[in-house]
């Protein structure tokens, strides 16, 4: 009898190393995807998992962005431009991961809902900063005088960065310390989610390293000097590899 109860447990063991290692998809989602809280009510028995929904969010805005900014086959003009996808940012990475965010907090998931409405927030507003039609408010008062203000952009469609005149090194140094700030928030987003699952925690690990080159990439680029093009292409390095432990969650997610 002990030996068979011995082997039991011996199967018991191997069983559970194999769902580890290749989890079935409703362990999967209880690992990686949503782990369960202590909450009350059973709203997650009626309700989809919200959370595959912003993660597609997030990598159909995140993804395509870190290709632009490393320059990959000339994306982003080899510069790093990164307004081809702008509809994307606010369609993809602001309203799906709102989506999520709402469907999250619906379930009583405090964490994951912060971390997906603090980057739908991000993208929404880089986004915003890359459409002509969210004109900086320092560009009004120039354009209005008679005659306007030898600083005021002619074409009354340009960025947030017209507002600057013909000094966008105003521009880039006080959108640096938007990312700066970011780059403080994933930190301890990064710290909360050590109790969560491991993919969280290395994707906003991350963030936590391409935030602030991005940042030091918009102030060399402000100064005029140093090496802002690396900086840039570091930053989109690590975004692209939160992109990819993205991507291997919704790929063995079982969706």
């Amino acid at each position: 009898m002990a030996t068979h109860h011995t082997k039991h447990e011996e199967m018991e063991t191997i069983e559970n190393a194999s769902n580890i290692l290749r989890p079935t998809p409703s362990n999967f989602e209880r690992l990686y995807l949503a782990p369960e809280q202590p909450v009350a009510g059973v709203l997650r028995y009626t309700f989809a998992n919200p959370t595959p929904i912003a993660l597609a969010g997030f990598l159909l805005a995140n993804t395509p962005a870190t290709c632009m900014l490393m320059g990959w086959h000339g994306a982003g003009g080899g510069a790093g431009i990164a307004n081809a996808d702008t509809g994307a940012y606010f369609f993809c990475g602001g309203v799906l991961l709102y989506a999520g965010a709402i469907g999250e907090w619906i379930l009583g998931n405090t964490f994951p809902a912060v971390v997906f409405f603090t980057f739908g927030g991000f993208w929404a507003t880089f986004g915003a900063t890359l459409t002509p039609f969210f004109v900086s408010p320092a560009l009004l008062p120039l354009r209005s005088q008679s005659p306007p203000h030898p600083q005021a952009p002619t074409n009354p469609s340009q960025d947030a960065v017209g507002g600057y005149g013909d000094a966008p090194a105003g521009f880039y140094n006080s959108f640096a310390f938007f990312l700066v700030f970011m780059a403080v928030l994933c930190l301890f987003y990064a710290i909360a989610a050590l109790r969560t699952n491991i993919c969280l925690v290395v994707i906003l690990v991350c963030f936590c390293v391409t935030f602030p080159c991005l940042a030091a990439a918009y102030f060399y680029a402000g100064a005029g000097v140093g090496p802002s093009t690396e900086c840039r292409v570091v930053g989109a390095a690590f975004a692209f590899v939160a992109s990819m432990v993205a991507w291997y969650l919704v790929s063995f997610a079982g969706i």
